[in-house]
């Protein structure tokens, strides 16, 4: 501390300085920020790579667990996508709140070597981490053009930091550049971090192999009676709150495609009828509710050995415009029709799917 003699300076104390025992005191600077008013460019990439690892490990990482593990508790029906975003969330930020307010780092920034530090170059603590990491969803926030504030703000200012540091008082530092008292006090959880990486890229293979088996492994969806069932890939799900009388129903929530099996006994109807009837019976029922219908052309094709005739029928449904590709099978006992459907805009897209699962349709083997 530089002292000052009050009997060779005027009494007035000036801001920032105290007087103890008839002496004012001009305090140390914040060694953090003289420190990191040092540096050039170089923090700015490396707490952008650490930010990207970080991101990768979250999303991909513990975001993937959280959704395949509400999506194992959920059974056959699709889990609950609020309650997943919601896990997600809390999860990340307490990522964020208590690594870096109890050790100063997070995986990416441990793997840079650079460390969140307060003004003395110790860990910022809970308090100065929650401001910090409550202005994530600011500065940091992919959303708002990837981050980009927070990088615009560390290039700019002297000291290197974005909104979140200069709110809490924090400061991101160079590991090398603090002191060997500083590094001790981290070391255990240096140690804690390195454990949590290897457990990391151990889940890391064990979930993308888990991945892959769910990609290249396809769902299986059979019909209320056991009699039929049709193959899907794993990104779709059953929900018979689409319509409660099919045999089969399924979707895919993330586009949005949508199939149905509605199976009626040949007992039904009249011994005559035939499967161009039935279609045409078919087609008036859909026609009926939607508004301005379009009809493509009908072609006979068969499905699994089975005779169908597949058609498409464009039309709007409560203002929304929808394309369905529509199949009326036979079987020995059993007219079916499958219904597959999506916005018309995206049906182009949409069809070799739909085609494919339609054409799964079989019969159950007893």
């Amino acid at each position: 501390m530089e002292e000052h003699d009050l009997m060779k300076h005027p009494p007035t104390v000036v801001p920032g300085e105290h007087v103890v025992n008839g002496r004012y005191i001009r305090p140390e600077p914040d060694r953090m920020a003289v420190l990191s008013a040092t540096y050039g460019a170089s923090i700015f990439f490396r707490r952008w790579a650490a930010w990207m690892i970080d991101f990768i490990l979250i999303v991909f990482g513990y975001g993937g667990l959280v959704y395949f593990a509400a999506k194992k508790l959920a059974a056959a029906e699709s889990p609950n996508i609020v309650m997943v975003v919601g896990i997600f969330l809390i999860g990340s930020f307490c990522y964020y709140l208590l690594l870096e307010g109890l050790t100063g780092y997070t995986l990416g920034k441990y793997l840079l070597r650079i460390q969140v530090v307060n003004g003395e170059g110790s860990s910022p603590g809970i308090v100065k981490s929650l401001i910090r990491t409550a202005i994530h969803l600011v500065d940091t926030n992919p959303l708002v053009f990837w981050g980009l504030p927070a990088g615009i703000c560390v290039l700019a200012t002297p000291k290197k930091q974005r909104l979140g540091d200069m709110a809490a008082g924090t400061y991101v530092v160079k590991v090398r550049d603090l002191r060997a008292v500083g590094r001790k006090k981290t070391g255990i959880f240096a140690g804690a971090i390195i454990l949590m990486t290897i457990i990391s890229a151990i889940f890391a293979v064990s979930l993308i192999s888990s991945l892959i088996t769910q990609v290249t492994k396809p769902d299986v969806f059979v019909s209320k009676d056991d009699q039929f069932e049709v193959t899907a890939p794993w990104s779709w799900s059953r929900d018979y709150t689409i319509n409660e009388d099919a045999d089969i129903s399924i979707k895919n929530e993330f586009t949005e495609r949508y199939l149905i099996v509605l199976s009626e006994p040949k007992s039904d109807f009249d011994s005559s009828m035939t499967l161009q009837e039935y279609k045409q019976i078919i087609q008036g029922h859909i026609e009926s509710g939607l508004t301005t219908p379009e009809s493509g052309k009908a072609s006979n094709i068969v499905v699994n050995g089975y005779p169908a005739i597949e058609f498409t029928l464009k039309g709007e449904v409560e203002d929304t415009p929808v394309m369905y590709n529509v199949t009326t099978i036979e079987t020995p006992s059993h007219y079916h029709q499958v219904l597959a459907w999506t916005y018309a805009s995206r049906y182009g897209r949409s069809q070799q799917e739909l085609r494919k699962i339609r054409n799964s349709f079989r019969e159950v083997k007893h």
